[in-house]
């Protein structure tokens, strides 16, 4: 794939939507396309975190092993969405493991080379880390919808707004 293509591409994302070309040329530097088959391992849990993702198109499954639970899915991932996030940040392993759910195309950039042109250019590191927290903020929302529906009825109840309001 070109240039070009590249840059026609991390544009056509919705993670990278509306970025200035400059900042897009500088990513497909560090990138490039990864295709999958259904059912391929993109990383596992517990691997160095040197990568970040965005799906193209496909599905993307998000899935975490516990002892006497096995594997469970906990989130599907889809075009335009960011995978491996935790390559953008100081945690180095990833925790959760990606597993295609059919054929995927993904765009696969150099976590460190990210950071480090984020580092270069506050715009563009503020650009990602703030499209970077939406995505953060929407799976963590997610993960309170999973604790409700799954532990709805055994949760402790809130507490009643005549507690104390020092804000404790």
């Amino acid at each position: 794939m070109s240039q070009q293509s590249l840059v026609e591409t991390l544009e056509g994302t919705y993670f990278l939507h509306g970025l200035p070309q400059e900042y897009l040329e500088q990513i497909a530097k560090a990138a490039r396309i990864r295709d999958c088959d259904e059912l391929d391992t993109v990383f596992r849990e517990g691997d160095f975190a040197e990568h970040v993702y965005l799906v193209v198109s496909g599905i993307v499954s998000l899935e975490m092993c516990a002892p006497g639970v096995g594997c469970k899915r906990i989130l599907t991932v889809g075009p335009g969405e960011l995978l491996a996030w935790s390559g953008l940040t100081e945690q180095a392993r990833l925790t959760a493991t990606a597993r295609t759910l059919e054929v995927t195309r993904l765009v696969e950039i150099d976590a460190a080379q990210l950071l480090s042109m984020c580092q270069r250019n506050p715009s563009l590191g503020y650009e990602i880390m703030c499209r970077t927290m939406q995505t953060v903020s929407g799976r963590l929302s997610a993960t309170r919808m999973q604790l409700v529906n799954v532990y709805g009825s055994q949760m402790p109840a809130a507490t009643s707004s005549g507690g104390t309001t020092d804000g404790c």
